[in-house]
């Protein structure tokens, strides 16, 4: 399975709720996302496109272990994703066996979903908020995934967001990371 998402700036949130709701869209309740991210020990961050990456996720009082591995780009994806109940010991677990933790990305998301698209509205500890539309997708070609992006970015601009708030390849850790290189924050 492929995860395939894209990325834009929220500038107008209400705006485009309001935008969603008239299409049909009924919002879920906001959740409290915690994301530990791991990379293989003695790789450079961001790792190269192809590299495993491996994500504790805290979500309330669950805990979800996620593999990804970007194909075409960052935001198209090998994702692979299990629920566990002792998240803290699996942190322990990848740092004993040399995974380095990257960032910590915290952020507040609520969900909905509009005919095969999952949307979430995010907002994102020390970044602002960001819409994502995402699906996933059994289809190895790498030009139909590419296709359902562009379709995603007409989608966006429908919805009001213009095509300069899109983020091209964007994930939040390696926007955090880039802040923080810039801040000189370690």
């Amino acid at each position: 399975m492929y995860e395939v998402e894209v990325k834009a700036q929220l500038k107008n949130r209400k705006e485009v709720m309001k935008k969603l709701q008239g299409l049909g869209c009924k919002f879920g309740k906001v959740l409290h996302q915690i994301d530990h991210i791991f990379i293989p020990e003695g790789l450079p961050f961001p790792p190269p496109i192809g590299t495993p990456v491996l994500r504790m996720r805290k979500q309330g009082k669950k805990y979800f272990f996620t593999l990804k591995i970007s194909q075409n780009n960052r935001t198209d994806s090998i994702e692979r994703e299990i629920e566990i109940t002792e998240g803290e010991k699996m942190i322990e677990i990848l740092k004993l066996l040399k995974w380095q933790e990257t960032i910590l990305v915290d952020k507040k998301r609520i969900k909905t979903n509009f005919k095969d698209m999952e949307i979430v509205l995010d907002d994102v500890k020390d970044l602002g908020e960001f819409i994502e539309v995402e699906k996933i997708v059994t289809h190895a070609d790498k030009e139909y995934r590419k296709k359902i992006q562009e379709g995603f970015y007409v989608f966006l601009e429908k919805i009001g967001i213009p095509k300069e708030d899109h983020v091209i390849d964007g994930k939040y850790d390696i926007m955090l990371h880039e802040i923080h290189r810039k801040l000189g924050v370690k």
